[in-house]
């Protein structure tokens, strides 16, 4: 986990990169998919530093839980959640090998999936939330998109270093602009894979959210419904049966 340790070093001059992205498409986007979630039970899967942990716990849900692979990832959201208690718990677990830590109705996963690096890490990842989750639940979560536009997303800080043959599993690097450069390596699932894996494991109804922007200039407007067209990163819905 060695590479999450140190993107954690760099969280704030990533934030900084990405800031503009961030807040007017991954989290409009996400929340307008989400709705309300007064008393919702939330699983967090690959927290991170707990952002969205401690964004659904302000909008009502508890109990939050937060789960990351990196320790260092999970004593960043322990402080954050010391410095402003919210009631979230966090534990270091590996997705694919977490064990059941209760029924939630809503397991978030943003920027997770993609870093199964085979076909069987896909499916025990999905396994393990499908395993957290009370029957009729929901995951959302965010999945990364090897065949972004390249230039549009190097204009909102992201570059995307994508092999020749992107075939189903391929490995890819995805870099955001700070210095030095932050760099994680992550695998192309296309939304057929991802699908299959989820309904492996007990999920149906497998839907593709819309990714939209909130109210910006007319230039940025411009500038985010092209990337829009083929955005860093979709957005899936599904539902345990």
């Amino acid at each position: 986990m060695a590479q999450y340790d140190v993107l954690a070093k760099q969280l704030g001059d990533i934030e900084k990169a990405i800031h503009f992205y961030r807040e007017n498409v991954e989290f409009h986007s996400f929340f307008r998919a989400l709705g309300p979630v007064q008393g919702k039970r939330v699983l967090d899967v690959g927290c991170g530093d707990g952002l969205y942990a401690r964004l659904v716990a302000h909008r009502g849900a508890g109990p939050v839980v937060g789960t990351d692979s990196s320790a260092e990832m999970i004593r960043l959201a322990e402080a954050a959640e010391a410095e402003e208690p919210l009631g979230v718990t966090y534990h270091v677990h590996d997705v694919a090998t977490m064990p059941t830590l209760g029924e939630f109705d809503l397991v978030i996963a943003v920027n997770v999936l993609h870093y199964a690096d085979s076909e069987a890490t896909l499916a025990a990842m999905c396994g393990r939330i499908s395993a957290n989750l009370t029957p009729g639940g929901r995951l959302l979560a965010y999945v990364g998109n090897a065949d972004v536009d390249q230039e549009a997303a190097r204009d909102f800080g992201f570059s995307v270093d994508r092999p020749a043959d992107l075939r189903e599993g391929a490995p890819f690097t995805v870099t955001i602009g700070t210095t030095p450069p932050a760099s994680v390596r992550v695998h192309h699932w296309p939304r057929a894979s991802l699908t299959r894996a989820l309904e492996s494991t007990g999920f149906t109804r497998v839907d593709w959210e819309q990714m939209t922007h909130s109210p910006v200039s007319d230039d940025d407007t411009a500038r985010l419904g092209r990337l829009l067209e083929n955005p860093p990163g979709f957005l899936l819905s599904a539902y345990k049966e």
